[in-house]
């Protein structure tokens, strides 16, 4: 190789919020000329751009929008090597930014990247050069050094080698593929159906291992079942009725599977991630399948007395609830669910539908929990689903939701002689004089029950309990109940309310009370 100094070509690129652009841009050399030096006094200001991190390699790949190097390391061999790329992910304020790259040789040699501007659209993003290598390339310590809006933001340094590569060299950990997270991840995760008392079931989520005999999954997943079916990844089951350790605000629970041999996943250190980062987790199908599904880290946030949640950039099925967010290389940083109790109020609009058990579909962000909030105990002594339904800490399920065509709740009260106005609403305000819960009644046969409203707050403890009223209900024939209630006494909260055909719960409604 020539040791004639060697200016490299770079090509510059960066992503951000799932968009990649390219820019083809040539090196400009800097001049050695200086500016007549001036001076003066100016108002100190702090670092607006913080490099998160760096890393070279030879190989790279986009995933999910997203540019993964997937050879890490800081030594290359010419001519093995063709070729180093170098990435860089910043934080800055969200904003068109002005950025650019310089490289530096061993012998001096200099070359500066042709600017580009870049509108980022979150407070997170990524930059990639590649640069190849060529016979002539100084051997020696190299520097690529990145700016953000004329402000350092970070270099990173590597070596080239003019050898060929050592048969012994060490090899630094590439990160996994997504086949390859797939496969492990689908290995680990089971499925978790709750059963009735007849042991039917009536709703599933997922769960994974977390230590010997020991399943993690979120509460929500457990939440108002009689007994737990564990299903795994080999096609064998169990059926349990325990729990080692629970938090029902911070949305998870470990359920305890004995004598079970179950394939684990590693775990991230504690507050290893961070907003912008790529992650994965296991979606499902329809028919009960696994697909593995990507996105980004796009918000935290943290409630006192729920505990820390991660917002990630898409939805996912029910049925995933309770399995494990994965980060770029596979390992465990949290668990699909987090459910607060604001987030049980849904936003009223035209995108809503609200089904005849009460429950509202619409889209939402993706939550998660942090797997560092979990803390097991050292000596649990594991307890039944009998004693979270002793507790109060389960919530009934909807058991009579066919006997219901329409069910709203709305502001005012009905009056005599007037018609009244029925438009939803969940929103209220301690001023506000009264609200109403109607709901229209049906049967597919004459029955003869009593129906009644009963109200909870976000711990499950009963704030009032109406009293029952006799109904009789003609087949096919639905007959409207109205319920109103002073909104006075309710202190600011969220809240359940409930409407009960005989013992079975019919209808169901989160509502909020503001100051």
């Amino acid at each position: 190789m020539s040791s004639r100094p060697s200016a490299p070509f770079l090509e510059p690129r960066h992503v951000c919020g799932g968009l990649l652009l390219l820019c083809s841009c040539l090196p400009v050399f800097v001049s050695q000329a200086l500016a007549r030096p001036q001076a003066g006094g100016v108002t100190a200001a702090g670092p607006r751009v913080r490099m998160v991190r760096s890393v070279a390699g030879s190989k790279g790949e986009q995933r999910g929008g997203s540019y993964v190097i997937l050879d890490p390391r800081t030594k290359f061999y010419v001519p093995d090597d063709r070729q180093v790329i170098v990435y860089f992910e910043w934080e800055a304020p969200k904003g068109t930014h002005h950025c650019e790259g310089t490289v530096k040789g061993p012998n001096g040699q200099l070359a500066v990247m042709s600017s580009f501007d870049y509108p980022a659209t979150q407070g997170k993003f990524g930059g990639y050069w590649t640069m190849p290598l060529l016979e002539n390339s100084s051997p020696g310590l190299w520097t690529f050094e990145s700016r953000v809006d004329g402000e350092f933001s970070g270099e990173l340094r590597f070596e080239i080698v003019s050898a060929k590569r050592p048969a012994d060299a060490a090899k630094e950990e590439a990160l996994p593929t997504p086949q390859e997270i797939y496969s492990h991840a689908v290995a680990a995760v089971a499925l978790v159906e709750k059963l009735d008392e007849k042991g039917h079931p009536f709703g599933a989520g997922s769960g994974f291992p977390v230590g010997e005999n020991s399943l993690l999954t979120s509460f929500r997943v457990i939440d108002g079942a009689r007994q737990l079916r564990i299903q795994f990844a080999d096609g064998s089951h169990i059926e349990i009725e325990s729990l080692i350790a629970w938090n029902r605000r911070e949305d998870w629970a470990i359920v305890q599977a004995d004598g079970r041999k179950m394939s684990t996943l590693p775990v991230a250190a504690s507050k290893s991630w961070s907003v912008g980062d790529h992650c994965y987790w296991l979606d499902t199908k329809p028919d009960g399948g696994r697909v593995i599904a990507d996105g980004q880290i796009v918000g935290k946030e943290s409630r006192q007395g729920w505990g820390e949640r991660i917002s990630i950039s898409n939805t996912f099925n029910t049925a995933a609830t309770g399995g494990p967010l994965l980060n770029e290389r596979g390992e465990v940083i949290g668990f699909l669910g987090g459910t607060l109790a604001e987030t049980l109020v849904p936003r009223i609009s035209s995108d809503v539908q609200v089904s005849a058990g009460g429950n509202a579909t619409y889209a939402i962000t993706g939550s998660a929990v942090p797997i560092g909030v979990v803390a097991p105990p050292s000596n649990g002594t594991p307890a039944t689903l009998q004693t979270l339904w002793a507790e109060g800490q389960f919530t009934p399920p909807i058991t009579a939701a066919r006997n219901v065509t329409f069910g709203m709740m709305t502001q005012g009260k009905p009056q005599k002689g007037r018609a009244f106005a029925k438009e939803m609403k969940l929103e209220f305000t301690r001023q506000d004089d009264s609200a109403t819960i109607l709901v229209a009644l049906v049967s597919t046969e004459a029955l003869k029950a009593t129906t009644e409203l009963r109200m909870y707050d976000a711990d499950n403890r009963p704030v009032s309990k109406g009293e029952a009223v006799k109904i009789s209900l003609r087949r096919g024939d639905p007959q409207e109940r109205y319920w109103t209630f002073s909104l006075g006494g309710f202190p600011a909260g969220v809240y359940r309310a409930d409407v009960l055909l005989g013992d079975a719960v019919a209808w169901r409604t989160y509502f909020r009370v503001r100051e």
